[in-house]
């Protein structure tokens, strides 16, 4: 039987609470925005439509807006939905899922270019279809891998915060869960969670992929430079797929992983989740951290500037040509109506 127990409040100041709020709220909103921006730019440029990096892009894109929304969207919802299922399992099973999914398209994304740097038989390389299928191996497998958070909940202990002389559902503070002949509980899954794929795993392979990408681009820069006596363009884009992942890469870690330290820390010495003012900024880096993949994509290549200034303004410049030479149209075809008048008055 579900246990509604308020004894948990959240011990982070009212101001903190408020900055959590109205920053997310802007914060969630931009980056859904930037994101869905980063999935229309991908998919209307045919150029990087038709390779596999856009692919591990959009899939990317998709994941943070699910994220933005699993994260703070939802903790607006808990003013009106306070289903336990609802509250202790699908947000839980949301924001884990689509955390790890996006974490692991950057791994993707990182060795697709680690084999186009290092492996020269193309039929070694990543597709656009076998991007797509590792896309959907990805999704399947993580959300197998977070199935634990969709059985029922018992025993479900809620933490709450009082604004205005009212008290309102902050998040699930702990939960118990029975199956496979096992009991564990949230605190458990979250353990296993910062331990396993989010702190320790996809961070590993992020930064391992990012080494072996700025090993492998200096060796072949370096092979042509002395042996061919040359130096393609191709380097240039390649470096500015590697900022991005770089940075992206930095980020991830800067961003995200004080969060799921915090949690590891908390449940060690035996506390459930942290609702305290550093764990309330941690969330909030953690939701910028997924509104930053496309302006970091805009600062680091040109290319995807250009592509973004020609999917925004040319449109509109070929419609005022298109205008423009339209009226300029009309005004011949007056000018000659009006000679052929001219000439009928004259001549009569």
């Amino acid at each position: 039987m579900n246990t509604m127990n308020s004894s948990c409040k959240v011990t982070a100041d009212k101001e903190i609470i408020i900055v959590y709020f109205i920053v997310g709220c802007l914060l969630s909103l931009i980056g859904i925005l930037l994101n869905l921006c980063s999935c229309l730019l991908f998919c209307r440029a045919k150029s990087l439509y038709n390779t596999p990096y856009s692919i591990f892009i959009i899939a990317l894109s998709l994941a943070d807006i699910v994220k933005l929304f699993s994260e703070y969207i939802v903790h607006l919802l808990f003013f009106y939905i306070q289903h336990p299922y609802f509250v202790c399992s699908i947000t839980w099973f949301l924001t884990m899922t689509s955390e790890n999914t996006s974490y692991a398209f950057l791994c993707a994304l990182g060795i697709e270019r680690n084999l186009k740097v290092w492996i020269t038989d193309r039929r070694c390389l990543i597709t656009r279809r076998r991007a797509c299928i590792i896309m959907f191996i990805i999704v399947i497998l993580v959300c197998i891998y977070n199935h634990p958070f969709l059985f029922v909940p018992s025993n479900v202990f809620y933490c709450f915060f009082r604004f205005f002389n009212q008290t309102y559902l902050f998040q699930c503070n702990e939960a118990y869960f029975s199956s496979y002949g096992l009991t564990f509980s949230l605190t458990n899954l979250l353990f296993i969670e910062n331990l396993g794929l989010n702190n320790v795993i996809l961070p590993f392979i992020i930064i391992l992929t990012n080494i072996i990408l700025i090993i492998g681009l200096r060796r072949r820069s370096h092979q042509r430079c002395h042996r061919f006596r040359s130096r393609k363009t191709d380097d240039w884009r390649e470096r500015s797929v590697i900022l991005y992942m770089l940075l992206s890469s930095l980020s991830f870690l800067f961003l995200t992983a004080p969060v799921g330290l915090l949690f590891v820390w908390e449940s060690y010495r035996g506390r459930r989740l942290p609702t305290d003012n550093l764990a309330i900024i941690f969330d909030l880096m953690e939701i910028f951290h997924h509104c930053s993949h496309f302006p970091i994509l805009l600062m680091t290549s040109s290319i995807i500037r250009h592509k973004t200034y020609q999917i925004i303004f040319e449109p509109r410049v070929s419609r005022n040509s298109i205008y423009k030479h339209s009226s300029s149209q009309r005004e011949i075809n007056c000018q000659r109506t009006n000679r052929i008048i001219t000439n009928n008055s004259t001549t009569s």
